[in-house]
């Protein structure tokens, strides 16, 4: 058996990557300028008070996201987020996102759902609000979406104690 090093918290982040490399190849949806880095959380029991990046402690903030769920359904949720404002990063936990996008379409299997769906970007506040009174033709949907900067892969590990054979 290996021991790993013990943290002072019950998951550590073990990796925080962004290929530079894919920043210039990454096709965009959106017409206005590019806003914030995002990070789709997939760990149930790791919430990200601080950032996995910096350290810093991260804030609530609630963002108009645009989601296109397959297919053709644009949507857009005005979501309660972790930011950190160091890195303009918005963390966005996949449990809580689904959760609202099975009570929105709940014609549709949470199981569709779960696999077809692709957050595109944000709106602005002003323009969420005016499209909850008058909704937006798809075909002008792209000149009110902001594409975020990048998208980053958050991994951690749990630490505790592993076979000799596993990587830790």
């Amino acid at each position: 058996m290996n021991a790993r090093t013990p943290s002072s918290q019950d998951h550590t982040v073990e990796e925080f990557a962004n290929s530079a490399s894919h920043k210039s190849a990454l096709p965009r949806f959106g017409k206005l300028a590019p806003m914030y880095s995002f990070a789709l959380n997939p760990y149930d029991d790791a919430r990200f008070s601080r950032c996995p990046n910096c350290g810093e402690r991260t804030k609530l903030r609630k963002v108009p996201l645009f989601v296109h769920i397959d297919p053709l359904i644009p949507m857009v949720i005005n979501k309660t987020t972790r930011y950190c404002t160091a890195c303009d990063l918005l963390i966005v936990h996949r449990d809580e996102l689904e959760a609202v996008l099975c009570h929105l379409l709940p014609d549709r299997s949470p199981e569709t759902i779960r696999t077809h769906y692709l957050v595109l970007g944000t709106v602005d506040r002003k323009t969420y609000r005016a499209s909850v009174k008058t909704p937006v033709p798809i075909s002008e949907l792209p000149a009110i979406v902001h594409d975020f900067k990048d998208v980053r892969q958050i991994h951690y590990d749990p630490g505790g104690w592993v076979p000799n054979d596993t990587e830790p």
